[in-house]
């Protein structure tokens, strides 16, 4: 036998502990991205970011009010605001918005009831979908 040949007794078995070291490094790694993967997917949820568009959109007509009042039993709001007035409302399976009581555009759809709900000069805006998520949220507005 050559004499460069060295004895490589154990060397499997701490090959095997350094690997498991390094294994037992990476696994929190792996669980955390996929915890964080699963957190990203579930906010690319269409439902969630049409009610986001639609939260936003409210934000706008609350701006500058001259009045607003519940309409339909909670079922829906009037806004007036420079001269114009806005029906914001629920419909079956959409929330829609009329100008002066005309038109029709959809603002949130795939609901299967919203409410809106006046204490004071807050706005609680509550909306059920069709997939079962249910999404809040409170506005506060002020009069000029």
């Amino acid at each position: 036998m050559p004499r460069f040949i060295k004895n490589e007794k154990g060397f499997a078995f701490l090959s095997s502990l350094v690997d498991l070291m390094v294994l037992m490094l990476l696994l929190p790694l792996i669980s955390l991205f996929y915890s964080f993967s699963m957190l990203f997917f579930a906010s690319l949820d269409a439902k969630r970011l049409e009610w986001q568009l639609f939260s936003e959109e409210l934000k706008v007509y609350l701006r500058e009010i001259d009045s607003i009042e519940e309409i339909n039993d909670g079922g829906g709001i009037r806004i007036s605001r420079k001269g114009e007035e806005f029906d914001i409302e629920s419909y079956p399976q959409l929330v829609r918005k009329q100008k002066f009581r005309q038109g029709h555009e959809p603002m949130l759809t795939g609901v299967e009831n919203c409410s809106f709900r006046l204490d004071g000069t807050k706005l609680t805006v509550r909306a059920k979908f069709l997939n079962g998520l249910t999404e809040e949220a409170e506005y506060v507005f002020t009069y000029p």
